[in-house]
C-alpha cells in the first residue's frame, strides 16, 4: 500500500507515525522541529487521514506499510517515532525488518494487550453518522466530542478521515500486539516515553518492552498525559531531540552504504525480512515452544506462499 506522506527538511530520515483515529496533521508541529536536521517524513498510516482505506488493520499489515514506504523512497534505516498505534506498529517493524530500521521512540504505549475501551464509542459514532449525511452540520454535531479541539493545542481526537467500519472490525488486534513478534529480539534501540499522568505505561515496567528490546530506554515526559505531543510539545521535541542526537548515522547491522534492500516481487516484504534479519529471541529457540520455528527455518517456495500470509488477513 502507498501510504500518504508530508516530507520537509534533509538529513537522515525520521518517520512519524500518528496514534488510532488520528493523522499526520497532528504531528506537523514536532516535524517542523525536527525538520531543522533531519529528513521527516510525516506519514498518515492505513485507513488514516489521506491514506488508502483497507480491510486489515493488523500490526503487520501496518509494518509492511512502513517497510513498502522505506523502500519506495529508498531510505537508509530511518528513525521510527510512533504514538500509541503509531508506535506499536513502529516496534513491529523493528522487530520483524531490523535490517530497515536504525532505532525507534515510542510514546506512551507498549508492546502488550491493553483493555478494549474503544468498541463501544467506534460503533456509537458509525450508527450516529448513518443518520446523518458525511461532511455536513449533522455528522458534524454527532462527531463534536470527539473532534473538538484541545483549547491548547488546537489538536482533536478524532480525524474525520479515519475509515471507521475498518478501524471497528480491528479494534481487538491493534489493542493487542501480535503474538508471533513475541518470540523475536532486536538489538536496536528503543526509546520508550511515557506521559506521567498517563496509566498507559509505568516507568517501573520497562521489563514488558524485553527480551524484544533489551536496549530500551525509559524516560517520563512530566506533565503529560497519553497525548504527549498535544500536552508538552516542546518537551517532547527536546527528548526526540536527544535521542536522534545520541544515534550513529546507521545502525548496528546496516549494510555499509546502501538502503534498504527491495522486495518488489511479491509477497509479503515483512514476513521474508524476518526470516532473513531477525534474531529470535531466547524464548522461542525451542522448536517445540515457539510457534515461529518452521516458518523460520523453511522458506517459503514462492514469495506469494509466506508462511506469515495467514498472519496478514
Amino acid at each position: 500500500m502507498q501510504l500518504a506522506f508530508e516530507q520537509s527538511g534533509q538529513g537522515q530520515p525520521v518517520l512519524l507515525l500518528h496514534g488510532l483515529f488520528a493523522s499526520s496533521h497532528n504531528w506537523r508541529d514536532v516535524a517542523a522541529g525536527l525538520a531543522l536536521t533531519h529528513r521527516v517524513f510525516n506519514v498518515d498510516l492505513r485507513n488514516h487521514g489521506n491514506s488508502p482505506r483497507a480491510s486489515d488493520m493488523s500490526y503487520l499489515a501496518l509494518a509492511d506499510d512502513l517497510l513498502e514506504l522505506i523502500e519506495r523512497e529508498g531510505l537508509v534505516r530511518p528513525y521510527l517515532v510512533g504514538h500509541s498505534m503509531g508506535g506499536k506498529a513502529a516496534m513491529a517493524l523493528a522487530l520483524a525488518a531490523p535490517y530497515a530500521v536504525g532505532g525507534a521512540s515510542v510514546i506512551d504505549v507498549a508492546p502488550l494487550s491493553y483493555v478494549d475501551r474503544l468498541t463501544h464509542q467506534v460503533h456509537s459514532m458509525m450508527d450516529a453518522l448513518a443518520h446523518a449525511p458525511p461532511r455536513t452540520a449533522a455528522a458534524d454535531a454527532v462527531l463534536a466530542q470527539w473532534l473538538m479541539p484541545r483549547v491548547d493545542s488546537g489538536h482533536t481526537y478524532v480525524d474525520r478521515r479515519s475509515f471507521l467500519p475498518a478501524i471497528a472490525m480491528s479494534l481487538h488486534d491493534l489493542c493487542g500486539f501480535p503474538s508471533p513478534l513475541r518470540y523475536l529480539s532486536t538489538e536496536l534501540p528503543l526509546h520508550a516515553l511515557a506521559g506521567s499522568q498517563s496509566d498507559c505505561v509505568q516507568p517501573a515496567l520497562a521489563a514488558l518492552y524485553q527480551p524484544m528490546f533489551p536496549r530500551v530506554r525509559m524516560e517520563v515526559i512530566e506533565g503529560a498525559g497519553h497525548w504527549v505531543h498535544a500536552d508538552r510539545p516542546q518537551a517532547l521535541l527536546a527528548s526526540l531531540r536527544r535521542a536522534l542526537a545520541a544515534m550513529p548515522e546507521q545502525g548496528p547491522d546496516a549494510p555499509p552504504t546502501k538502503a534498504a534492500p527491495s522486495r518488489r516481487g511479491g509477497g509479503n516484504r515483512v514476513a521474508k525480512g524476518r526470516r532473513e534479519r531477525t534474531t529470535a529471541s531466547p524464548a522461542a529457540s525451542s522448536p517445540l515452544e515457539s510457534p515461529l520455528a518452521s516458518p523460520l527455518e523453511s522458506p517459503p517456495a514462492s514469495p506469494l506462499a509466506s508462511p506469515f500470509a495467514a498472519l496478514l488477513r
